[in-house]
């Protein structure tokens, strides 16, 4: 079932649209640069900087950076709100749904196969900034200039050696696909609700948009550390970039984002197998 779905799924070409659109955009975030400021510091985060012209594996950490606001979280809800709506406004959910396959099946198929795209979508970001940057910058050190313990005597500076960017940029791109679980939870379950794909797909990026907004509600402070998506978790992803790393805050990004899955997911189910998705 799995591979039938990947299968269908690798001939639609909106799929590739949206992952071409995302390598494009990160090429195209190194040619501005480094035709406009390739020497000005870079903000990384809350706390952190890097200079585009003094390594290529600048490119790759901008390029999330930028991204993460908006285009990752669009692809992500694409994928997942295309799932099981997009079936079902072609018609053919009914027919597949007809045949001896059990719909928890189809469901764990449908999920499986969006959450790959999903990680691909990351995952292009980071690549095609990291190979565009390194054809335009070369393969020097990554040098991160910490804000935080940077004083008006000394600057924080943190310095990777080619390889050890190429880990840190690897999981810096894990943590950020981890912060995207929320969204791409609630758009599948967006996904089981309608038949109109748009609106599973707008439902996964309105939970990002009014996730961040509560997040900034002076009033709301005390919801900041259990809502799904907030500026701070979202920004966590950049502490790999220091040293040392500080990890205080993965253990509680990392359940928040569980629980959130599990009753998105879980509601996905419920609704999956009582909706009529025949008529």
């Amino acid at each position: 079932m799995i591979r039938i779905e990947l299968i269908k799924q690798l001939r639609r070409t909106s799929y590739w649209t949206v992952l071409g659109v995302l390598a494009a955009v990160s090429v195209a975030i190194t040619t501005i640069i480094g035709l406009t400021s390739a020497a000005t510091p870079a903000r990384l985060g809350d706390f952190g900087s890097v200079v585009p012209n003094s390594s290529g594996f600048t490119m790759a950490v901008i390029a999330l950076n930028s991204s993460l606001l908006f285009l990752i979280p669009l692809a992500v809800a694409i994928f997942a709100g295309e799932s099981v709506a997009g079936e079902a406004s072609w018609g053919s959910l009914r027919y597949l749904l007809a045949g001896p396959v059990a719909r928890q099946r189809v469901l764990a198929a449908k999920v499986l196969v969006a959450g790959l795209f999903s990680v691909a979508a990351v995952a292009v970001v980071a690549t095609f900034g990291l190979v565009a940057g390194l054809a335009a910058f070369g393969w020097h050190p990554l040098s991160v200039i910490d804000l935080q313990h940077a004083s008006p005597f000394a600057t924080g500076l943190t310095s990777f050696s080619p390889f050890q960017a190429l880990g840190r940029i690897a999981l810096a791109t894990f943590i950020v696909t981890g912060t995207m679980v929320s969204t791409f939870s609630f758009a599948v379950l967006c996904s089981t609700l309608t038949d109109r794909p748009f609106s599973a797909v707008a439902g996964g990026v309105l939970l990002t948009f009014v996730s961040r907004a509560l997040d900034n509600v002076p009033g709301f402070q005390a919801l900041g550390p259990w809502l799904p998506v907030t500026n701070r978790g979202t920004g966590l992803w950049s502490q790999v970039l220091f040293q040392p790393t500080d990890l205080a805050g993965y253990p509680r990004l990392a359940s928040v984002q569980a629980a959130y899955a599990v009753a998105f997911l879980g509601a996905a189910w419920v609704c999956f197998n009582r909706r009529d998705v025949l008529s």
